[in-house]
């Protein structure tokens, strides 16, 4: 398996002021050498996602993911939210369900 894309792994700071009107989410970054593929998945509910797999060697910990060339710190819509992490002996995956794939016919 080659990892052969950098991506950057943010985990979100928390704020000292949560309720206050200022709020806002800010992330701390790590760089790391990615495997980044994109697929469907299908669920055993029978539903087909569209999503876009981060495969990193070893154990990290992040709650959204930044492509290296796309990320902005100051836009959200370039912070790619994990919505499931799959643990394995010397990597991890990080799945970003990207929609539900809608097949017509």
């Amino acid at each position: 398996m080659r990892y052969d894309k950098k991506v950057l792994l943010l985990k979100r700071i928390e704020d000292s002021n949560p309720d206050g009107l200022d709020h806002s989410v800010s992330y701390s970054s790590k760089e790391v050498l990615a495997n980044v593929k994109r697929t469907n998945l299908s669920l055993n509910n029978g539903k087909i996602y569209d999503a876009t797999i981060v495969r990193i060697y070893g154990e990290y910990e992040a709650d959204a993911i930044g492509f290296i060339g796309e990320y902005d710190a100051n836009d959200e819509s370039t912070i790619h939210t994990i919505q499931k992490v799959g643990r394995h002996f010397n990597h991890m995956d990080f799945y970003i369900i990207h929609g539900e794939v809608i097949l017509h016919g």
